[in-house]
């Protein structure tokens, strides 16, 4: 199976996560980073769950508590309630992802590097999670904390050059310099 990597605006998508364990805390951090719509349905809250900026649902799942949402995310440990919900979830064309059945998510988590603007997803399709996020800390560790301000100058500068093949010079010949300053 093949996901294909792609950045997703989340704004004004409501997320919907049931479980509130482990799993459902490192899922939610993530997300934190990009939206607050997330509301957290479990019938136990782990505290740290309780201290984020989430709405808590403390209750079992019903299939009325996906109405609604956009994005559903299981982090539960019942393979067949995952099952049930990602059958919920077609008929309400929601997207849906869970934590044990691959073949059920339309999408997955990667391993997130974020610095400001800077966005890196690391994927290695199921297959080493581990991984992943030994690479998302190498590369924490390379790139500098100044490339916001990199980031925010090129915007600026890409703003007010005129489009063509000389601002795609321009800006290619800044990145590469930047990138060179990190050795």
């Amino acid at each position: 199976m093949n996901f294909f990597p792609i950045s997703f605006n989340l704004e004004k998508k409501k997320i919907l996560v049931i479980g509130a364990g482990k799993i459902a805390k490192s899922k939610i951090k993530k997300l934190l980073d990009f939206t607050k719509d997330i509301v957290v349905l479990s019938n136990e809250v782990d505290d740290e769950i309780k201290k984020f900026d989430v709405t808590i649902l403390e209750k079992d799942y019903e299939k009325i508590d996906i109405e609604g949402f956009d994005i559903v995310i299981a982090c539960i440990n019942d393979i067949d309630l995952q099952k049930e919900i990602y059958q919920h979830t077609r008929e309400k064309n929601i997207l849906y992802s869970c934590v044990d059945v691959l073949e059920l998510c339309d999408f997955t988590f990667s391993s997130i590097l974020k610095k400001d603007d800077l966005v890196v997803a690391i994927s290695t399709s199921g297959a080493s999670p581990s991984f992943s996020k030994e690479l998302k800390n190498y590369l924490e560790n390379i790139i500098p904390n100044s490339v916001g301000n990199f980031l925010k100058e090129m915007r600026l500068l890409r703003s007010s050059l005129p489009k063509g093949k000389s601002r795609m010079e321009i800006l290619k010949n800044k990145s590469k310099e930047f990138i060179s300053s990190w050795k």
